[in-house]
């Protein structure tokens, strides 16, 4: 898959892939579900897709050492064993950011429908937010039917400390530390003016979702959306 240029030099933004979910649902490592037409592992094929969007290092979060490998994407990322243990996707989260100095994408392994253009979207506010005297805010995050997506969202490192004290309080939510950063929304009506149907949104829990995530991977290839 081509990478797509970015259309922000002056900040680079890494991109954290949050690979340490059990599966359980699947049956089978979600991040190694072959995405058709090349069989490529979903992982591969999620890092692919956002390749150039940042301009930053892509980081696995993974405690499976070999994952990157399997996935052919050994030695051009940085993989990173979870550093919270069994603290979910708030502690990949945290281990993540303490690889990053700035802002970062963050996306979880499970998600085949990513649309970079949605991305560079979210990016321009990160852009805006720099370019400012005092940072505007610290999390850039999309809002579907009223609800985060603290999943497909940009975190700036400043997030770390407030992350941190969730987590030693033991609140496992990942959006649990919202109010003690400055978080930026943006609207569904935003997200749909890029992304009509939001199926970037759409992510992958049990062989059924992955049958519709197949179909709607046939619809993207045939040109029906992008």
């Amino acid at each position: 898959m081509a990478s797509h240029q970015s259309l922000h030099q002056a900040t680079k933004i890494d991109l954290i892939v949050n690979a340490g979910g059990s599966s359980r649902r699947m049956g089978v490592d979600k991040a190694l579900l072959p995405v058709p037409p090349r069989e490529t592992p979903l992982l591969r094929y999620i890092v692919e897709t956002l390749t150039g969007v940042g301009n930053g290092e892509t980081i696995i979060v993974a405690n499976d050492r070999t994952l990157s490998a399997q996935a052919g994407l050994a030695p051009v990322v940085r993989q990173v064993g979870d550093s919270y243990g069994n603290t979910g996707a708030l502690g990949g989260l945290a281990t993540g950011l303490a690889c990053c100095r700035g802002w970062a994408m963050v996306v979880a392994c499970d998600m085949p429908l990513l649309n970079p253009r949605l991305f560079l979207a979210l990016s321009a506010l990160a852009e805006q937010s720099e370019n400012t005297r005092g940072d505007l805010w610290d999390a850039v995050v999309p809002v579907t039917d009223g609800h985060f997506q603290p999943l497909h969202a940009l975190y700036h490192r400043r997030c770390l400390p407030a992350i941190e004290e969730t987590l030693r309080r033991g609140d496992l939510r990942v959006m649990a530390f919202y109010d003690a950063v400055r978080v930026r929304t943006m609207s569904e009506m935003a997200l749909r003016a890029v992304d009509p149907e939001l199926h970037s949104f759409f992510n992958v829990n049990t062989p059924e979702d992955w049958q519709t995530a197949l179909g709607l991977l046939g619809r993207r290839a045939r040109g029906e959306f992008q």
